[in-house]
């Protein structure tokens, strides 16, 4: 028997062989380009990284240059400053200090006329001034006392007291 069909032309034969040749040699390419596409190497590695804590820096409270009049003789005021923090996160102020006092006008009012609290705890409600900012005017009543004997020279007096604040960073 003849592998021959009647009336099939010998060439398609020889062309399916080449079909089947070129099927085989596509995939054959094929196959060695993805393995050069995935041939990428891997490495790992280890050492060291570090970092360092910055150091804090003092937050600045400056008195108002102009506060509000509330001192009369025998009555208490109250402190008033701004805030700023150079820090690159918040912090709370915890509690305040004042120290000497500066009479806006010694002759007619020596300082020796206003008390200082010594320390006034603001835990309960504390100052809050953000990262690199800086507060509005800050009021901390109580913080000062003019004496019941102020003499007439005290009116309109400002008096500048040296203060010291305690506070943490805040979240």
């Amino acid at each position: 028997m003849s592998e021959d069909q009647p009336g099939e032309p010998k060439q398609r034969k020889g062309r399916r062989f080449y079909m089947i040749m070129t099927g085989v040699g596509l995939s054959v390419g094929v196959a060695v380009a993805s393995s050069i596409a995935f041939a990428t190497w891997t490495t790992d590695g280890s050492g060291t990284a570090s970092d360092q804590a910055l150091t804090a820096q003092a937050v600045t409270l400056d008195a108002v240059a102009t506060p509000t009049a509330d001192l009369y003789p025998g009555g208490q005021g109250a402190a008033q400053f701004t805030v700023t923090n150079p820090n690159p996160y918040p912090v709370q102020l915890t509690s305040i200090s004042f120290t000497t006092v500066t009479s806006g006008n010694e002759a007619n009012c020596p300082a020796t006329n206003l008390t200082v609290a010594a320390t006034i705890d603001l835990s309960a409600s504390p100052i809050s001034v953000p990262a690199n900012g800086q507060s509005g005017t800050e009021s901390v009543p109580g913080a000062f006392t003019l004496s019941a004997s102020a003499p007439d020279g005290c009116q309109g007096v400002v008096f500048t007291v040296d203060a010291t604040a305690t506070g943490t960073q805040s979240s």
